[in-house]
């Protein structure tokens, strides 16, 4: 029995903190999950701005095309004639707006502007898209599309480059709808 009071006391190992020190993350260890997840945080947002300038850029041409629409019920009920609107009813008041010409024809006037436009045409013009005033009152399918092409004749757009540039040679950023009610970029 001497010799069991003799021997060196045993060490007491608390196994639960042992187990918990093995299955801990070390601060390196968060550091590094952080740093990825900020890298990959950084890698989306450019591409989610994108995605929603896509968005609106479509929102835009579904505006153009209603409105396009819109212009083509009222040359049904006006001998194939084009309407007489202001291009920028600030600067000419003596021609009707497109939101006063229009308005019969839109069941929602927010047709009328454009989800890009943060420079506030839409408050100050009544609409975020300019009429083509070469137009006013010709027959559709006259002598200027016969010339230059339904396709090709510009019958609205942006009234400014509201939207990222896509394509060389495009319309720099603006939406345009075309006599034919085509929508291009």
């Amino acid at each position: 029995m001497a010799s069991a009071c003799t021997s060196a006391p045993r060490p007491i190992v608390n196994r639960k903190s042992k187990i918990r020190n093995d299955k801990a993350f070390t601060l390196i260890e968060l550091l590094v999950v952080m740093a990825i997840i900020m890298l990959l945080a950084g890698l989306l947002v450019p591409v989610l701005a994108r995605i929603r300038a896509e968005g609106r850029r479509t929102a835009c041409k579904s505006n153009l095309s209603q409105l396009a629409k819109a212009v083509q019920m009222y040359a049904l009920e006006h001998q194939s004639s084009y309407p007489a609107m202001a291009a920028r009813p600030s600067l000419d008041d003596s021609l009707p707006s497109m939101r006063d010409m229009l308005r019969r024809y839109l069941q929602d006037p927010r047709v009328l502007q454009c989800p890009a436009d943060r420079q506030g045409f839409y408050q100050k013009e009544g609409s975020s898209y300019e009429w083509n005033p070469v137009l006013n009152g010709r027959t559709q399918d006259g002598a200027l599309e016969q010339i230059i092409g339904p396709s090709r004749t510009p019958m609205m757009y942006d009234y400014e480059n509201f939207h990222p540039d896509n394509a060389a040679g495009g319309w720099g950023g603006k939406n345009v709808v075309m006599c034919d009610g085509s929508v291009v970029d």
